[in-house]
């Protein structure tokens, strides 16, 4: 067997390192599950129709956020290039932890909101909801329903990636026309862009 440092091949070793990660990629996406990785057009249809009814008093009708809008709190933006960072924002009062997949969302959400009524909602609604913000924030739904299996799977970081480095200042929103797949979309873990 060869170290990588001995190929006499013709192979350089940094080429056969690159062959070998993109094999393993290949294997794990032909084994992986199918689908179950977004979510499907009916929860987002559904979730819309919750966050009008549920969501929009705090968070605004466009998920734009609200400033004082319960007990001194300022309901965060949800849709927009400020939505879904990776830190609690300094201003946050209820979240205390990371935003780092879609799981970690509902997590939040299904526990303390509505603020008004903590965790009245059910599941369902609740992966509707994310599905609905998610879609409304440029990811495609792509048939297979959101659920805590696909949402552990999905990384928040691409919409992350619209923040700033000085302390969570928003810089513009990435020009991708929404719902085209394009850079605003969670990359799943073990999937590339």
């Amino acid at each position: 067997m060869y170290k990588l440092d001995e190929l006499d091949r013709g192979v350089s070793p940094l080429a056969f390192k690159v062959a070998l990660v993109t094999l393993a990629a290949s294997v794990w996406l032909a084994l992986a599950p199918s689908g179950a990785f977004a979510f499907t057009q009916e929860q987002v249809n559904r979730g819309q129709e919750v966050f009008r009814l549920q969501c929009a008093r705090c968070h605004g009708p466009n998920g734009q956020g609200v400033s004082d809008v319960y007990k001194g709190l300022t309901a965060p933006q949800l849709i927009g290039p400020g939505a879904l960072t990776l830190n609690p924002r300094a201003y946050q009062k209820m979240r205390h932890f990371q935003f780092r997949t879609a799981l970690n969302v509902y997590q939040f959400a299904s526990a303390v909101m509505p603020a008004d009524q903590p965790a009245s909602l059910n599941d369902q609604d609740y992966w509707d909801v994310i599905a609905y913000v998610l879609n409304s924030d440029g990811v495609p739904p792509n048939g297979q329903p959101l659920t805590e299996q696909s949402a552990a799977r999905m990384s928040l970081a691409p919409l992350q990636q619209r923040l700033g480095e000085s302390g969570g200042a928003v810089v513009p929103a990435l020009a991708n026309g929404g719902g085209t797949g394009g850079p605003n979309t969670p990359v799943i873990e073990g999937q590339g862009k």
